[in-house]
Formats: structure tokens, C-alpha cells, sequence
């Protein structure tokens, strides 16, 4: 009897440590151009999605993340995750991937939006004036 109830806490603390999905790893299969289905199916069904509309295309974001473990305990949340990752979708075909909250990722992002923003002001000012 005190056999079985050692393996059993053993099995127990086991699961416990065991990790979840690797996303990461799953990510290194991705491709520019995939489909939504295709990367779905790769990765599975995504735990946060949002879209928006840009120049007049669709624009989606998928994410998946793993719980991150502190003690026993699972705390499901992206930003505390080790291992994170976002597919960005443009008219329904991948265009970028990675980690959403990658320093380097963020900082290559504002400068984009930086020059977008000062090129439509370079636009604006160099039409001229209509009466």
C-alpha cells in the first residue's frame, strides 16, 4: 500500500513538471505566405486573436503562449511566458512571427511607424496648396 502511494505522488510531481506545448519549436516550421489553416494546424488553435483593417487590408494577429510554472503552480499569462509567439496575418497569409514582446521587435516596429508617419507628413506638405 505504501508502494502505490509513493508512485502515485510520484506520477503526481511528474505531471507537474512536465511542460506544455513548445511553441517556439513549433515555430521554427513556419513559412511566409502560409495560411491561417495551415499554421493553425501546425501550431493549433490560438489562445488570443485580434484584427484590424490597413490600407484596405486585413490584418490579423494570432498568439499562443505556455503557461509559465512558478512552484506547482501554472500561471497562464503571455507576458510572464518563456515561450510566446505571435503570427501576423495580411489578407489571410503569414507576413511576420515572433515573439510580440521582443525588445528588438518592438524597436524595429516603431521605427516603421516613425517613417510612415513622417513620410504621409512629407506627402502632405509637399502638395501644393488647391484653393
Amino acid at each position: 500500500m505504501r508502494q502505490v502511494f509513493i508512485i502515485a505522488a510520484m506520477a503526481v510531481i511528474l505531471a507537474g513538471c512536465a511542460s506544455g506545448t513548445n511553441y517556439s519549436g513549433q515555430a521554427m516550421s513556419l513559412q511566409m505566405g502560409m495560411s491561417k489553416a495551415q499554421v493553425v494546424s501546425l501550431m493549433g488553435q490560438p489562445k488570443k486573436t485580434s484584427a484590424r483593417t490597413h490600407d484596405g487590408d486585413l490584418v490579423e494577429r494570432y498568439s499562443w503562449w505556455s503557461p509559465k510554472r512558478i512552484g506547482f503552480t501554472a500561471v497562464d499569462n503571455e507576458m510572464m511566458s518563456p515561450d510566446r509567439i505571435a503570427v501576423k496575418f495580411v489578407n489571410g497569409k503569414v507576413t511576420e512571427w515572433g515573439d510580440s514582446y521582443d525588445p528588438g521587435a518592438m524597436t524595429d516596429r516603431a521605427i516603421e511607424m516613425q517613417v510612415d508617419m513622417l513620410e504621409s507628413i512629407q506627402k502632405a506638405y509637399s502638395q501644393p496648396a488647391t484653393e
